[in-house]
Order: structure tokens, then sequence, then C-alpha cells
């Protein structure tokens, strides 16, 4: 076994009860900057889990706040060559242990010792670092055009009238519900609704897509409509498209109505990409 270099073992030394409470302090303040600095979070969960990811980032901070402070305390209370004699006391037990075989063995005569499951422990703080660095984009037509099958929708009041007015603004689930549940509410309605772009079946169609959550992104479920009639936008752009809907049967296990557009507008990617709403305006 090849002996730790003398600077190497004083960084370990020195991270050694340093190390979990400083994983705790960045996982919390990712947390935290993703909830209260931004709305980072909605990219990942749904906008109800906000309070819970706050109160876990404050514990998280908090515990290991306290863990710095106990072990500093520690530290400097401890004259510092009483606290080289216990690490080196700590070293010597390892080494016994390693010779009576509690050390691992890979096979070609190399024991590691659990001084690596520390660094390795280093790796938990990549996620957190990247929420508040280089956060990921929400999901978009990646993850809908690999969706099998589209979101089920759920039988409601659909029979309802749309509002009296030249164009309703529709969101996404309702205009497929209608299309299921009441079709002869959009017969010879003009629309408008809000949604991603993924590439279509043939280069005449493209998709308009909204992801629902019911808890996080994981559990995502696809809501589709084809578009025709209009050339398609940049995959994963937002856009209002404005049409009608072409008439076609849909079924509920398969509810992908399609629709002949008038007009496609870019828009924004809304703040929370997982609330379907109806795109704003009369």
């Amino acid at each position: 076994m090849t002996a730790p270099t003398p600077a190497r073992a004083d960084r370990t030394r020195l991270l050694g009860g340093l190390g979990q409470p400083l994983l705790l302090v960045i996982t919390g303040t990712g947390l935290l900057h993703t909830t209260v600095r931004s709305d980072v979070y909605l990219r990942y969960v749904k906008e109800g889990l906000r309070p819970y990811l706050v109160a876990s980032g404050i514990l998280l901070v908090a515990l290991g706040l306290a863990g710095l402070g106990t072990e500093l305390l520690r530290r400097l209370r401890q004259p510092p060559e009483d606290y080289t004699e216990a690490c080196d006391e700590h070293d010597q037990d390892q080494d016994q242990d390693q010779d009576q075989g509690h050390g691992h063995d890979d096979g070609h005569g190399h024991e590691h010792g659990h001084g690596g499951a520390t660094h390795v422990a280093w790796l938990l703080a990549v996620p957190a670092l990247t929420l508040m660095f280089a956060a990921p984009p929400a999901l978009g037509s990646y993850t809908a055009s690999r969706d099998g099958a589209a979101a089920r929708v759920e039988h409601s009041a659909y029979k309802n009238p749309l509002p009296d007015a030249p164009v309703a603004p529709l969101a996404l689930e309702e205009f497929i519900g209608r299309s299921v549940n009441g079709p002869g509410t959009l017969r010879g309605r003009e629309v408008r609704l809000l949604g991603f772009v993924s590439a279509g079946k043939d280069p005449d169609t493209w998709y308009l897509n909204r992801l629902k959550l019911s808890c996080c992104a994981a559990d995502a479920r696809t809501l589709r409509v084809e578009v025709h009639g209009a050339e398609a936008p940049d995959d994963d752009s937002w856009v209002e498209v404005t049409g009608v809907w072409r008439g076609d049967r849909v079924t509920a296990e398969n509810p992908v109505p399609a629709m002949k557009a008038d007009a496609v507008k870019p828009v924004g990617q809304p703040l929370n990409p997982y609330h379907d709403v109806p795109p704003p305006g009369g």
C-alpha cells in the first residue's frame, strides 16, 4: 500500500471533520438559491412544493453551520500538538485495521482505506453547484417527442359553449378535452393556444405541446396538438397558435387533436412552463 504524502495527509485531516457540514451548507444553499433568489425550481417541481424546498434548504444550512461551528470550536479548544497526536493515533489505528484485514484489496495488491469515500462524497456537491451556476433547462421537445402516448384526458364538463368572443384563448388541456368530450363546442370557433414546438411525423405538420406535472419533472405527461397549415418554428420555441379545430375524430386513448393554424406568434417561455393556462388576452 502506498503511504499518503504529508501534504495529502494534512488536507485529509483538515477536511476530515469539516467535509460533511460543508456539504450540507452547499446543498442547502443550492436549494435556497433555486427557490428564494430565483424561480429555477419551477423547471423541476410543482409550484406548491416551494415551501417544503425552502424549509429543507434552511434546515440543511442550519445543520451544516452547526456542524462547522462545533468542529471549529473543538479545534480551537484543542492544542495543535494534541490534534496532531490524535490524528497520528487515528492513522495508526487505521493501519492496524488494514493489517488485520479490514482494508479493501482490489485484486492488484492495492488496498483502499476509507479516505477515498470522503473524496467521493464531495461529488454530492456537484448537483447543488450545478443548480446555482448552470441550472438545466425545463423539459421540452426531447421529452415530448419520446413520450409514446399522450396524456389521457379526464372526462369533464366540456359541453359548455366557449365564451362569446371572436377568438377564444384556451389551455391546451381544455382544447384536447373538448375535442374528445365536447367536439361540438369547437366546430367553427377560432381558438388561441400556447405551447412549445416539437417536430411532427411528416414535414407538413408539427406539434404544439405542454408538459403537465403531478409532482416533479420525473412524472411529466404530454399534452399535444397537431398543427397544420403553418411552417414549423424551431423545436423548443414557445408560440401562440391561432386557428380552428380540423374536426377529425379524437379518441380518449390517444387524445391528439389536429388544428389548422391561421397565425403563429413567437412568445417567451412562461415563468412556470408546466402550468397549462390559456394565453393572455381576450
